[in-house]
């Protein structure tokens, strides 16, 4: 069964753990990091708000494990994504 859990801290800046399943959910663009961190995926999506949300999840034996979320996305994950300002 594929679950996706939400670490406690990654709901300390005010969203809630639905809002943050619901980013992940409803991610605009979303992709395994390079080596060494294959585990990890880091996307982009937006809550019901319409605010854009950045979310870093690694895998685990029961799916995903999202351990990282950050409103506004940094410059520097929007890079990684192919999304950065120019």
């Amino acid at each position: 069964m594929f679950a996706i859990e939400v670490h406690p801290n990654a709901v300390k800046h005010g969203l809630t753990k639905e809002d943050v399943i619901y980013a992940w959910g409803n991610f605009i663009r979303k992709q395994r990091r390079a080596l060494p961190n294959i585990d990890q995926m880091v996307a982009i999506g937006f809550d019901r708000k319409g605010n854009f949300i950045e979310l870093i999840a690694i895998d685990k034996p029961f799916g995903v494990l999202i351990y990282h979320v950050k409103v506004p996305p940094t410059e520097k994950i929007l890079k990684e994504l192919g999304m950065a300002r120019k």
